[in-house]
């Protein structure tokens, strides 16, 4: 025990192998929506289009080729394995990987963050099995594999911006987040405050290191750019804006606009499960459900208290809800709200904040309710096809 205290990379280890085991076990058999695996090899071959996809895989399609839609850090975790298994390459037990060593990157962060051995516990048991970080990471599909890459890099970030505290470094993280899921770039704030130590005093040391840290956010912005210059021919982002997309319903109002807040509001609180009388009584639906009911302890974010960090927490919560709400897509075919992990650093230490310093029984109790009702939606989509 005395071992692991002082080195805290054995926990790393110890917490990433816990969660990877239980991710393991309740994983998704197989997910076809191995886009990522196809872009990897794609790259191997000097491309960026996939040849001939199947065609239930998202793609866009500009003459005859066929270009992955989202961002592509997501591949970095899986070309060592498509290097040696090629298109084979096993996207969900990757996801899984990936997805635990996430969480031990956040328990690392957690005693830097918080003093209290139980409030660290709790918020790491809370996002490993509470949210549904749980689901995405044992789902291992393509839109899931986008938010455990970006989750991924936001903790490591967390890591480095609560210890050594390297500008470049943590902007590096920030943007290979951003470059997973693109509006978690608008979280860059609350790391920026994080790189700074709450120290807002010395002018030109933060100047300094603010500057590092923006330099390496922009470099992940300005290589996107370019990346759809390389795809599209031009600067622009016209994945989902390819008129098969904005043809659809969804899109009515253009990709982005205030007139989808409504069902953005509706997904957050008022989309619950379907109850019946026959066996399993209970079923999720595809749709999502709300956020208060797969995770209600992020209810003591309403409690937080406004200091420093919570402030910067709050608004880089604010700046990346921006473009998540007024989307007209609401995530979709998953459990929960998936949209919420984007955000999730901010989210976790508003929610900290509100309980106070302290772990009451009716924390315990919150945090319970939210491992089981996760444990039921990992399993109703990976294992038993409850899903309405």
């Amino acid at each position: 025990m005395d071992v692991l205290k002082r080195k805290p990379w054995l926990q790393f280890v110890l917490v990433s192998f816990i969660v990877f085991v239980v991710y393991y076990v309740t994983r998704r058999p197989h997910n076809p929506y191995n886009q990522y695996v196809l872009l990897t090899d794609a790259f191997f071959h000097k491309r960026l289009w996939l040849v001939n996809p199947p065609s239930y895989l998202e793609t866009a399609r500009f003459g005859q080729k066929w270009f992955v839609i989202d961002p592509p850090a997501p591949t970095l975790f899986l070309m060592p394995f498509v290097a040696i298994f090629g298109t084979g390459a096993d996207n969900v037990l990757i996801s899984c990987g990936v997805g635990a060593l996430a969480i031990g990157f956040f328990w690392i962060a957690s005693e830097r963050l918080w003093e209290n051995i139980r409030v660290r516990v709790v918020m790491a048991i809370l996002v490993a099995f509470g949210t549904d970080f749980w689901w995405v990471s044992s789902d291992g599909g393509f839109w899931s594999f986008a938010h455990v890459s970006a989750v991924f890099f936001l903790m490591a970030g967390l890591v480095e911006a609560t210890g050594r505290r390297r500008p470049w470094l943590v902007g590096l993280c920030v943007a290979l987040a951003g470059l997973s899921r693109l509006p978690v770039f608008l979280i860059a704030p609350l790391y920026a405050y994080l790189v700074l130590d709450g120290d807002l005093r010395s002018v030109r040391e933060n100047i300094r290191k603010a500057a590092a840290f923006f330099a390496s956010v922009g470099a992940g912005a300005a290589f996107y750019l370019g990346y759809n210059r390389a795809r599209y021919g031009t600067f622009r982002d016209l994945g989902y804006n390819h008129p098969q997309y904005l043809k659809e319903w969804w899109f009515a109002h253009g990709r982005f606009n205030p007139r989808y807040i409504p069902r953005h509001i509706r997904a957050i609180f008022f989309e619950w499960p379907h109850f019946s009388a026959k066996f399993p009584f209970v079923r999720p639906d595809y749709i999502g459900m709300a956020l208060l009911f797969t995770t209600p302890m992020f209810l003591y974010a309403f409690r937080a208290r406004l200091e420093k960090r919570t402030i910067a927490a709050l608004v880089a919560l604010f700046l990346v809800s921006i473009p998540l709400v007024t989307h007209g897509a609401t995530g979709w075919s998953q459990f929960g709200y998936r949209y919420a992990l984007d955000p999730l650093p901010a989210l976790v230490i508003v929610t900290a904040s509100g309980l106070r310093g302290r772990v009451s029984k009716i924390a315990i109790a919150f945090l319970v309710f939210c491992v089981i009702v996760n444990l039921w939606g990992t399993l109703a989509f990976n294992r038993f096809n409850w899903v309405i």
